[in-house]
């Protein structure tokens, strides 16, 4: 089964690429948690709308703003992603080029319950029940 929560993260991250936003919260189970890291806790949320507002909110900021996942760790029931941010502000033309989150997607009867987000690649690990890198 981990194999094809690999596949949905994969999934995910390719139609959020795209905007193609109803493909992107396919998996997600109707009660989905989006949780972000403290400094940006207020976009966290419950349920497909929050994290629509969320990807919205994106829009509205950036001109682009793509996901390039670096690697991906099969943990079981969970799914470790190691992501690189790469886009440009709007107004400011401000580019980005760096590893800001990573994201650790938990998965229950096939679905994605919980998304959280990690500016830290080992406290990713820690969370997805990994030992974090030497």
């Amino acid at each position: 089964m981990s194999k094809e929560n690999v596949e949905k993260v994969r999934n995910f991250i390719a139609a959020y690429n795209r905007r193609d936003f109803d493909a992107a919260l396919a998996d997600f189970d109707p009660q989905i948690e989006w949780v972000l890291p403290a400094r940006q806790s207020s976009d966290s949320g419950r349920g497909p709308g929050a994290v629509i507002r969320f990807f919205n909110a994106i829009d509205e900021t950036m001109d682009e703003l793509w996901l390039e996942p670096q690697e991906h760790i099969d943990a079981g029931d969970r799914v470790a992603t190691r992501l690189r941010h790469h886009g440009r502000g709007k107004g400011s033309g401000a580019e980005i080029d760096e590893e800001l989150y990573h994201q650790v997607a938990t998965f229950r009867d096939g679905r994605i319950v919980r998304m959280e987000y990690f500016a830290d690649w080992a406290e990713a690990l820690e969370a997805a029940g990994l030992e974090p890198e030497p």
